[in-house]
């Protein structure tokens, strides 16, 4: 069965997740593709011993700043089907009629350059004083448009097969994502978090690609910016699991993706008997990869000068079963739709530390930015 079958199907229910799994560096995957459906949310609160499947945007644990799509800040639903395989569907060589998006009239970004810059050079000056040390920063980017949501996801899923390919459904929402990095795992009461921070970009030749990569691995500013949030988790998963038990197997190693290498850890520990995993997650959320540290200071600077909320983007979405295997990612890279608006939207950023060069990252998000423009074939001066 071809996977934009399994889509269509999926699609005609008004709630649905659909999850393929791609990364060859992920030894943490339960299922390599789930997909599940819904007639209604779910609203109350979340208990062991269910399936749930959604997630949870970024406001969820941070002060609310209007967003340009809004989603409820816990967005499940427990699903009336659910389908969890080892084997994933074709779709490799799908091929569409149309194009993923038909119209598309760029409207606005919330942060020009120059405001960016400037806001990149106050963040450190809040560094310089020791009142934090990292801080996230992201700009939107919105167009009014017409997409097909399932021709899109699987158009972004041939140009970044990654950890997470993700499409979900929330009435006449969609999140369309293909996230690297893993917020949440669990089996049994191992919990893991897999933090990214440090980009850069794929080489022309696999010489210049190598170079690439090797001089990522040893960059000073970019292990330091790793190593500060990896910190910051180790810290976050220590208020919640046995003393001792939280390990750093991996620090700051190269994975590459199409279009970009990034410098990934792995950290893990063993969860506290008498906390639910729903605990767990409200200690370690919102990723810190995404905020910044120490985490509150940078969330509040990410309140100051951010002009517009980041809703589902920088917050999580996955799913638990029944028996407690839970994964989550962090939603980075991802498209968010609303059908109803025909509003299109993406968000990146990068992390700020006192030694960033303010035009550089700009460009950085500007990379991330360019990859998800190159899978729909727009710009931000859209036709």
């Amino acid at each position: 069965m071809k996977l934009s079958q399994v889509l269509r199907w999926a699609d005609s229910y008004p709630y649905f997740y659909f999850q393929l799994q791609n990364s060859p560096y992920d030894e943490l995957t339960h299922y390599r593709w789930i997909v599940a459906v819904a007639h209604k949310p779910h609203r109350d609160a979340l208990h062991e011993g269910s399936w749930y499947v959604g997630g949870w945007t970024y406001e969820w644990k941070a002060r609310y700043k209007k967003t340009w799509i809004e989603f409820p800040k816990q967005a499940f639903f427990i699903p009336k089907i659910i389908i969890a395989q080892t084997e994933a569907p074709e779709w490799e060589k799908e091929s569409f009629k149309r194009e993923p998006v038909r119209q598309a009239r760029f409207l606005q970004s919330s942060l020009d350059k120059a405001h960016f810059t400037n806001l990149v050079e106050r963040i450190q000056e809040h560094i310089y004083y020791g009142e934090v040390y990292q801080v996230n920063l992201t700009l939107g980017l919105a167009w009014e448009a017409t997409i097909d949501p399932i021709c899109a996801y699987i158009a972004l899923l041939q140009a970044f097969p990654t950890t997470y390919n993700f499409l979900f459904k929330y009435q006449q929402k969609y999140v369309i994502g293909a996230s690297p990095e893993r917020f949440f795992w669990q089996w049994k009461q191992l919990i893991a978090q897999q933090p990214i921070k440090g980009t850069a970009p794929r080489g022309k030749t696999w010489e210049e690609d190598l170079q690439i990569a090797e001089n990522l691995r040893h960059s000073p500013k970019e292990l330091a910016e790793n190593t500060m949030i990896v910190d910051l988790v180790r810290n976050d998963l220590q208020r919640v699991c046995l003393p001792g038990s939280v390990q750093v197997p991996v620090l700051a190693g190269v994975q590459t993706f199409p279009g970009l290498h990034h410098l990934v850890s792995t950290v893990y520990g063993e969860r506290e008997k008498h906390l639910s995993w729903i605990n767990a997650v409200e200690s370690l959320f919102p990723a810190g990869s995404m905020t910044g540290a120490p985490k509150q200071a940078a969330m509040r600077y990410i309140h100051r000068y951010e002009p517009i909320g980041r809703g589902f983007y920088s917050g999580a979405i996955g799913y638990i079963s029944p028996t407690g295997e839970a994964d989550f990612a962090v939603v980075i890279r991802s498209w968010i739709y609303d059908r109803a608006s025909r509003r299109l939207v993406i968000q990146v950023g990068s992390g700020i530390t006192y030694d960033s060069d303010p035009v550089a990252e700009w460009e950085e998000s500007w990379l991330k930015a360019e990859k998800l423009l190159h899978a729909l074939k727009l710009s931000p001066q859209a036709a």
